[in-house]
């Protein structure tokens, strides 16, 4: 069964292009678009979904507005920025609001897809750049060098980082990020590499 799919875009040559991929595409059913908060609430009471993809600079509201006013009808339903804003005053924005993601315009289609499909299988997704001024929000006394090696890690890796620094055990970070303990320690391996450390504990410490 197809995931039902809205998308939130005011620019009319970005929006067409979207609508022309996921019309046809195999994994997702594109039930409508809307280009501005009035126009999403035109047409929300008639409509079922699973996922919105929203754009953060609409006209009127803007895409965080829609997305507190989505979770707060339809918890369930997940909402995924799209934009071209990497700051982090949006980002914290988008994120307390309930967003389960934020991408970049500049994601390529086909990944796009994938991005949504794996919010879908329960995770949560984000641009590299975006994942990078998560990880420096939560690590602000890393000095350059530390700073270069974090930038080589995946946002997958990311998350894992930020989980094991919260105390989570393997077996738990497992279950969180929806994949097997053995793919959680293939990670783990890279991030030691990476961040040239040999062990959680030093992990920790290097990198509070």
């Amino acid at each position: 069964m197809k995931h039902r799919l809205a998308i939130i875009e005011d620019r009319q040559p970005v929006l067409d292009s979207l609508a022309n991929f996921f019309t046809s595409s195999e994994h997702f059913e594109l039930v409508f678009t809307a280009n501005s908060m009035d126009s999403l609430v035109d047409i929300w009471d008639r409509q079922q979904l699973d996922l919105v993809l929203c754009d953060i600079g609409l006209p009127g509201k803007s895409g965080i507005e829609i997305t507190w006013y989505i979770k707060k009808r339809a918890s369930s339903v997940q909402v995924i920025m799209f934009t071209v804003f990497e700051d982090r005053d949006n980002l914290f924005q988008a994120l307390c609001a309930g967003a389960s993601g934020y991408l970049l315009k500049s994601t390529p289609l086909f990944e796009l897809e994938a991005r949504l499909l794996e919010v879908m299988r329960g995770g949560s997704v984000m641009s590299p750049q975006v994942a990078r001024l998560v990880f420096e929000h939560f690590n602000p006394t890393l000095d350059r060098a530390e700073i270069n090696r974090t930038e080589q890690l995946t946002p997958r890796e990311i998350e894992i980082v930020t989980l094991l620094q919260r105390g989570a055990p393997t077996k738990q970070v497992a279950e969180q990020l929806f994949i097997s303990v053995d793919t959680v320690k293939y990670h783990v391996r890279n991030i030691y590499a990476k961040l040239q450390v040999n062990s959680r504990a030093e992990l920790i410490l290097k990198y509070k």
